[in-house]
């Protein structure tokens, strides 16, 4: 298997890479039907947290930055901004790209989050939306946001993570039935909703990553649940 292959696999095997690619142009309707736009609250919230004391014209990197929805919100609160937006499916840049209204640059990459084609210390600050959840190798990719990441700068992480206690509604009847079927219909992708389901249900918890980042450098760590509650959490370190 090359490196390029497998560094498009999840932890659990599965081609995310080709999953996204496929799914790139009717990405956006789907997450917004499946949230009911609850997920633009949380990516307004995470960027707030995330820019919290960075000036006015931050260097941030977006990973997994997908249809460009966090660079978007990132300029539009910090119109300063230098945002490089990173993602190992360069359809689902493609697909952003098309959403940047006449004078907004955000620079597209793609890119391999286990391996970041950045300097040391080349941010101020980093934001990733759900996509840590779809790495392979988290003990070497967190090191790799640490590495690229200041001294003294800042992580934010949004995320769904696995719950500590059952959730009946939104494991057994939402994430395990309703939501493949939403994703498929709107999309034509019935594994790759799938795929969302059982990623959620295998990842980590919120405090395993957190000790992760810790683990990777990280020194001042902190999550938060997100309304509704246990659905998805935001953590922040530093």
């Amino acid at each position: 298997m090359t490196a390029a292959t497998t560094t498009s696999l999840a932890e659990g095997g599965h081609d995310v890479r080709g999953m996204f690619d496929r799914v790139a142009p009717r990405y956006d309707a789907a997450n917004r039907i499946m949230s009911a736009g609850v997920d633009g609250i949380w990516r307004k919230k995470a960027i707030a947290r995330l820019l919290e004391g960075l000036g006015g014209a931050p260097r941030l990197l977006d990973l997994g930055a997908g249809t460009l929805d966090g660079g978007l919100e990132i300029v539009r609160r910090a119109p300063g901004a230098r945002v490089a937006a990173a993602d190992f499916s360069r359809e689902m840049l493609r697909a952003g790209r098309k959403k940047l209204p006449a004078g907004v640059v955000i620079e597209t990459h793609g890119a391999d989050g286990h391996a970041l084609p950045y300097c040391d210390a080349a941010f101020d600050g980093a934001f990733s939306a759900f996509c840590v959840r779809n790495l392979r190798n988290l003990p070497r990719a967190l090191p790799e946001l640490r590495r690229v990441v200041r001294p003294g700068g800042r992580l934010a992480i949004l995320e769904f993570f696995r719950p500590d206690k059952p959730r009946f509604f939104f494991d057994r009847v939402y994430n395990a039935h309703v939501l493949p079927l939403v994703g498929w219909a709107i999309t034509g992708d019935r594994e790759a909703y799938r795929y969302l389901r059982d990623s959620i249900a295998q990842f980590r918890s919120r405090g395993e990553l957190e000790a992760l980042l810790r683990a990777a450098g990280f020194d001042d760590v902190a999550g938060q649940p997100l309304f509704p509650s246990g659905v998805a959490s935001l953590v922040v370190a530093s």
